[in-house]
């Protein structure tokens, strides 16, 4: 896994064991593409952030800051060496529960990265976090929260717009804004 796109180009990125699901190039490209005119000085939050591929390609990419949170030490760690390897700028890295780091935020995102797992087939991080009230505080008035689920099954109804959902072999990426 590498930084496909900006400062840092082609540095290579750990992959933390405990990820057993990293975002690939391939979909992280296609959503760079769209996304490409919100990154510039954006203050970025990484969810489930695993390898922190999401984040970094965001600060690669001319992002002012980006918040990068995981439960797992392991994968804080490999953030971390991440960070120092591509030699990236503006990142705080966090050990925490996701839904727990939420409840207590009170910074605004202009973009919120979030790729939880979902191989267990019982529950479905995903449509729990897409349900949580409290968008309006953590999303910026033009911010998008981009979601990474299976592809399978149906979107939560929730407070935000769905503004373009694809779907990748097993995986959809969900891009959603406030609502206006």
């Amino acid at each position: 896994m590498r930084i496909i796109s900006g400062t840092a180009k082609g540095r290579a990125l750990k992959v933390p064991r405990e990820v057993a699901r990293p975002t690939t190039d391939r979909v992280r490209e296609s959503l760079f593409g769209i996304l490409h005119t919100v990154i510039g000085d954006s203050r970025v939050l990484d969810l489930f952030a695993g390898s922190g591929a999401l984040g970094m390609e965001a600060l690669s990419r001319g992002a002012m800051s980006c918040a990068f949170v995981d439960q797992n030490r392991g994968a804080v760690r490999a953030i971390e060496e991440n960070l120092k390897k591509t030699g990236l700028t503006g990142g705080e890295v966090v050990l925490r529960e996701v839904l727990t780091y939420l409840k207590g935020e009170r910074a605004t995102y202009d973009l919120i990265f979030a790729d939880p797992p979902y191989a267990d087939g019982v529950s479905d991080l995903a449509a729990d976090l897409i349900a949580l009230e409290g968008w309006g505080r953590w999303l910026s008035e033009d911010g998008f929260l981009v979601v990474e689920r299976e592809a399978a099954g149906e979107l939560p109804v929730s407070d935000l717009e769905l503004v373009q959902q694809r779907d990748y072999g097993r995986s959809r990426i969900a891009i959603y804004r406030r609502k206006s």
